[in-house]
């Protein structure tokens, strides 16, 4: 079969970038069931508003967008005098293609793992 394609997310919201060269850039891909996957890490968030908990990170372009929201708890740091301190964040994938994270950190989050689906078929 032919390797899959990967495509990396070229433009961010709210200051997120890629976390640097010891992790994936984000990017995703789609394979031939329509499933797309999320991968790679970025940092220095801020939230839509001050004193907020959301953040758009980026969008998703059409035909890699999913049916319905999903969420997914993601690996998320934030920093701290004592070095980087492990958190849970929220990562959600809406059908217009926006990206977001609730409560996150600007340490560092990953998208590593996350699935979502752009086709339903019922049985």
């Amino acid at each position: 079969p032919e390797a899959l394609k990967w495509h990396r997310f070229e433009t961010f919201a709210n200051e997120w970038e890629h976390f640097g060269s010891i992790s994936r850039p984000p990017s995703f891909f789609k394979d031939e069931l329509g499933r797309v996957f999320l991968s790679g890490t970025i940092t220095n968030g801020r939230p839509d508003n001050p004193g907020g908990t959301r953040s758009k990170v980026c969008d998703l372009p059409e035909g890699f967008r999913p049916i319905y929201a999903a969420h997914f708890s993601v690996a998320n740091s934030t920093r701290t005098e004592d070095g980087d301190e492990a958190q849970t964040a929220i990562l959600i994938v809406r059908p217009d293609g926006e990206i977001i994270v609730k409560n996150a950190h600007p340490g560092w989050l990953t998208m590593d793992g996350t699935i979502i689906f752009t086709t339903e078929e019922l049985a």
